[in-house]
């Protein structure tokens, strides 16, 4: 196994662990079933971008080849979500124990390792600005799902600007515009970033 595809495997079970242990937690602390929990677990944005990246992980680590421009859009997103926790949430939060370990997991090591496995193996010397636009589809899709799953299903908001009752379309709309400007930012700097790096040789075995 090259060392591409054994840090892709260990990234695999690292999120799978992590988020099989938080839906776990959630049914044995609210005697609620398997629906209910994953219905409260992947409300959030970090949920879908953590299993995104177990799974094209857990595809690289039995031999499948993913695209560059892929690994990149979600290297944006995890970093938004560590970026974001830690500046604006993370002092709001006083777990303990289990829950520490897990909310350290998805916002903090999950989102390192995958940034490390895509300096070290993702060849990235074929990115284009112009790719930063598909990389924008994920987080303008989780906004849609968001909303149109609380005004139509459970009535509850995942995050603040996305409170389309509270907030009304125009408030809402420009919110989210901005979070997509603010991607499209940093976008940019994994793209620069990347055709920098992208002239020095993967690691052995390792380019995707």
């Amino acid at each position: 196994m090259t060392r591409k595809r054994l840090c892709a495997a260990l990234l695999a079970l690292a999120v799978c662990a992590t988020i099989v242990t938080r839906i776990w937690l959630r049914i044995d602390r609210y005697d609620i079933d398997l629906i209910d929990a994953l219905a409260f677990n992947f409300r959030y944005f970090t949920i879908w971008t953590n299993t995104l990246i177990g799974l094209t992980c857990a595809w690289v680590a039995l031999g499948g080849r993913e695209p560059a421009r892929l690994q990149s859009g979600l290297l944006l997103s995890i970093a938004m979500v560590a970026i974001v926790y830690h500046v604006l949430l993370a002092h709001l939060r006083d777990y303990r124990g289990i829950d520490m370990v897990i909310d350290l997991m998805l916002h903090t090591l999950i989102p390192l390792g995958f940034a490390g496995y895509w300096l070290a193996f993702v060849r990235k010397a074929d990115l284009r600005f112009p790719d930063i636009l598909p990389w924008l589809i994920l987080p303008l899709l989780y906004c849609i799902v968001a909303m149109v799953r609380a005004a139509y299903f459970d009535g509850r908001y995942p995050y603040h600007f996305l409170n389309l009752a509270e907030l009304g379309v125009l408030r809402t709309g420009i919110n989210i515009f901005g979070l997509l400007v603010v991607f499209s930012g940093f976008g940019a700097l994994i793209v620069w970033v990347g055709q920098r790096l992208g002239r020095r040789p993967a690691f052995a075995g390792g380019d995707a």
